[in-house]
């Protein structure tokens, strides 16, 4: 087929005039000036034929909004003033661009023939854009799988025989007790400050209305805003929550969930082998009196007093003639070295003692 029989589409797909658009040279300049002097009546499809090669030619990426909208503000103006001169973008000296300017005034002379094919190519250039749209959106930019962040923790643990003292990274304090331990999400969670507690500790939490402070101790969470309470939470043992400012919410996840609120002066004694529970009132000298060097017994199970003094001062205790009905121990040593404890308790629970370094015997006597 001859070139002066060409439609539009026909130019788009020939090589020579694609090469005249994409990749320009002196010889297909020549070619093409030498072809519009001979058959300046096909200057309109060949101006529509480059712009749609050159618009196609672009690398499609993601595409604005504002671009969207030029688009087909372009696209109506071509359609509705088919005979005025759109602004062009040059692309290098010999361009088809270039060439086909110096052919502009010619335009008086489209017939009507082609003035009817600007119709039908902006109908071709809207489905490049609205392809080039859709294998942008499908093709370009897969989806990606959200990735996981892992949880960064933080752990804290007081050994035997020493406390610890923490300021966390939201301004808050927490004196952490002997054979303990604390571990949260480091920096805490955008809504929620969650620490995960084993053992004993006292909170001074501090205020922030958009991330509560919660403490977990297995099945049972103690909520607060801005407050000050102590939990203890040892193995085997009865759990106590002891508000002394602010309001907590103590939530019980038993079989039965529960949620009790606390008052200052309050406590909750949590069994959770049981899941029972009974509020008492609290002292703060008894509550905090661990944090002021203070061993603080009152009626207190020997074995109960055991892991206290264990924690306390680093040392194993082991028992012989332990008697059958259970031992109560009561009395209040301030900054006592472990003998001077044992000996205090040694007269009212008739006990002799034995420290070899960190190895404590403790004997009762045999006598009904």
């Amino acid at each position: 087929m001859s070139k002066t029989d060409y439609t539009v589409e026909d130019f788009m797909l020939d090589p020579e005039f694609r090469k005249w658009v994409l990749a320009p040279d002196e010889e297909t300049k020549v070619f093409w000036e030498t072809f519009l002097k001979k058959h300046p009546e096909k200057y309109a499809e060949l101006e529509l034929a480059r712009k749609a090669l050159t618009n196609l030619s672009r690398e499609i990426t993601d595409i604005s909004e504002s671009r969207i909208e030029d688009i087909w503000s372009n696209i109506k103006a071509i359609v509705d003033n088919p005979t005025e001169k759109q602004p062009e973008r040059r692309i290098i000296a010999i361009s088809s661009d270039s060439t086909l300017k110096r052919f502009a005034d010619k335009q008086d002379r489209i017939s009507y023939h082609a003035s009817h094919q600007i119709y039908r190519i902006a109908g071709i250039l809207v489905s490049v854009f609205v392809l080039g749209i859709l294998y942008s959106l499908t093709h370009q930019h897969p989806e990606q799988e959200p990735v996981a962040v892992p949880l960064i923790f933080e752990e804290h643990n007081a050994p035997p025989g020493v406390k610890s003292i923490l300021t966390l990274q939201d301004g808050s304090k927490v004196v952490l007790n002997s054979g303990s331990n604390l571990r949260y999400v480091k920096n805490f969670a955008a809504d929620k400050r969650e620490l995960f507690l084993m053992g004993e500790a006292f909170f001074e939490v501090a205020k922030d209305s958009l991330r509560p402070f919660i403490v977990k101790t297995g099945p049972v969470s103690t909520r607060a805003l801005g407050t000050s309470f102590n939990i203890t939470a040892y193995d085997n043992e009865p759990l106590d929550v002891s508000l002394l400012t602010g309001k907590v919410n103590v939530v019980l996840d038993f079989e039965k969930p529960q949620e009790i609120m606390l008052k200052p002066g309050e406590g909750l004694n949590v069994s959770i082998s049981k899941q029972l529970h009974n509020k008492h009132r609290v002292e703060e000298e008894k509550v905090l009196a661990w944090t002021r060097k203070t061993i603080l017994f009152e009626q207190t199970p020997i074995g109960e007093a055991i892991r206290v003094l264990e924690n306390w001062y680093g040392v194993k205790i082991k028992v012989r003639n332990r008697p059958e009905k259970g031992v109560l121990l009561s009395g209040k040593f301030v900054d006592q070295t472990l003998e001077g404890v044992l000996e205090g308790l040694s007269y009212s629970a008739r006990f002799e003692f034995q420290v070899n370094k960190d190895r404590v015997t403790l004997k009762f006597d045999e006598s009904p």
